[in-house]
């Protein structure tokens, strides 16, 4: 893997105050934060001029199928995206995306209609107002959202395909939130051209059941409020058919909350299960928190010699979303350990500095592996501290951290950690067709962790415009999406069909090592 991103260096990029793994901003209010209504409008900067890239012309036929996901370019190159993008920002889009900066205001969203297509236009779908309205005053909680209808609920009327909301003729609108502003877009707000890349090699090869792929992306700033805010946007002013949320448990627990409350498809990372039961809109395309967790446990014991002897203690981020993790991992360390659970267990703020304590605290314990499931920006001043007072464990983790991100950051001090992933390292051999396609679209960017995940959101998702069929609607695609089941070759084996929708990507993982200050894949998806 690579040791800086979009001309950044990692450690710089940290040193303006990276913001926390799972949330930032917001505290733990998760719940609580999709059903406000965003505060006072703020005006969004305008974007770039620019037309789009693609026909929106009804494709050449309903059978023309997306390339597999790791299918090789064949065709000439694309024009790469241009660089831009001041101070702490995502690298500049391609011309034809139209960038907004992240309001607050009701339908101020930021937005970009990526390179996969023009903007949309005006669609005939209502914008609801939210379920939940304002936070009451006086420091009270807001509603939750009202309760989700469930896909294709069997009723008296002959079955239908469902809102249309983002669907023409030609064209279909998918949208993703993620960090695009502020430290953390600056490691990983190019993210969404994973996305856009597949997208276009899509509509290159005539796109799905007649109609063209495209995407546009909100910057949900990193933090619960600024999730609520684009997650508003994307589904009632922009009126996507389906969104993504690929970076950021909290956000992502906001955002599904409210895109459940509509009934609009919600793709995203893992997320503790519970959360999920009753959110039938949801399909996670990586483990979840507390399936992740069980494994590193049986691949620590199982192939890495661990025994009762050995104490473990856990570093996380104290969210309200890892618990379940936590609890997990607790109940299979009994089992694996005899009777034994964590020595110590150290729930972190996400804007704490001083670790002093906690690093006294594990080496008192007498831990000899701390399992880390932090911001890179915890991660590293804890691996620091940890040096600084003579103590250096053994560092393990699970899927999403532990990538170029975390061990860059923390130079060098991670050395010798080792865990499983979800997804592929982009530099893994295995991805080297996924390397020549995003190339082909994107040929003056070097692909990381985050643009490769973003691809196989896409894939999964594209898999499920095609078993949706031509009459595509919300009802029917999520009852497509339960048929799903893939093996996209640079991610976890997903299947809805033997594996529920919750537990779908709970299949085998990939191993990752940190060597020095860099991160690499040492096996295939076999874990």
């Amino acid at each position: 893997m690579k040791k800086s991103v979009r001309g950044v260096s990692l450690l710089a990029a940290l040193a303006m105050t990276l913001a926390a793994c799972g949330g930032g901003g917001g505290g733990n209010n998760t719940k609580d934060a999709a059903s406000r209504l965003p505060g006072a409008a703020s005006s969004p900067s305008a974007a770039p001029s620019g037309g789009s890239t693609d026909s929106t012309a009804a494709a050449a036929g309903a059978d023309a199928t997306a390339p597999a996901a790791g299918a090789a370019a064949g065709a000439s190159t694309g024009t790469g995206g241009s660089t831009g993008g001041g101070g702490a920002t995502a690298s500049g889009a391609p011309s034809s995306v139209a960038r907004s900066s992240g309001g607050t205001g009701t339908g101020g969203g930021t937005a970009s209609a990526a390179a996969s297509g023009s903007a949309p236009a005006s669609r005939n779908a209502a914008s609801s107002s939210p379920s939940g309205g304002p936070a009451p005053s006086g420091g009270g909680s807001a509603a939750s959202p009202a309760p989700a209808p469930t896909p294709g609920a069997p009723g008296g009327a002959a079955p239908s395909a469902g809102d249309k909301t983002g669907v023409t003729s030609g064209d279909v609108l998918f949208g993703i939130h993620m960090p695009l502003s502020g430290p953390v877009g600056v490691l990983v707000g190019n993210g969404w051209k994973g996305t856009d890349a597949y997208f276009k090699a899509v509509n290159d090869g005539g796109g799905v059941n007649g109609r063209k792929l495209k995407l546009v992306v909100d910057d949900d700033k990193y933090s619960a409020q600024g999730a609520a805010a684009a997650i508003r946007d994307l589904v009632d002013t922009k009126h996507v058919f389906a969104v993504a949320c690929p970076v950021g448990v909290d956000q992502c627990s906001v955002t599904v909350d409210y895109a459940n409350s509509k009934g609009v498809p919600f793709l995203s990372g893992g997320f503790r299960e519970k959360y999920l039961e009753d959110k039938p809109w949801a399909f996670p395309v990586t483990a979840s928190y507390p399936y992740g967790g069980v494994r590193l446990l049986d691949y620590m014991f199982q192939k890495r010699g661990y025994t009762p002897k050995r104490k473990i203690g856990l570093f996380w981020l104290h969210s309200e979303n890892l618990d379940e993790m936590g609890a997990a991992a607790d109940a299979e360390l009994a089992k694996l350990g005899g009777g034994e659970k964590f020595a110590v267990k150290y729930p972190a703020e996400k804007d704490q500095s001083d670790f002093s304590a906690a690093v006294t605290k594990f080496q008192s314990a007498g831990v000899d592996t701390v399992w880390f499931h932090v911001a890179p920006d915890l991660s590293t001043k804890f691996a620091a501290q940890a040096k600084l007072l003579g103590y250096q464990p053994q560092y393990v983790f699970t899927l999403p951290v532990g990538g170029d991100i975390w061990a860059a950051a923390a130079g060098g001090n991670l050395d010798k950690g080792f865990g499983l992933a979800g997804f592929a390292d982009p530099q893994w051999a295995g991805t080297q067709q996924f390397q020549a396609q995003f190339h082909k679209y994107y040929p003056d960017e070097q692909a990381d962790e985050f643009n490769l995940l973003c691809y196989a959101i896409g894939v999964v998702y594209v898999e499920g415009l095609k078993k949706a069929g031509a009459d595509l609607g919300r009802d029917s695609f999520a009852k497509a999406m339960a048929k799903v089941d893939i093996d996209t070759g640079i991610s976890q084996p997903i299947s809805y069909t033997q594996r529920g929708r919750i537990g779908g990507p709970n299949s085998k993982f990939a191993v990752w090592e940190i060597h020095g200050a860099k991160t690499d894949q040492i096996t295939g998806f076999d874990w």
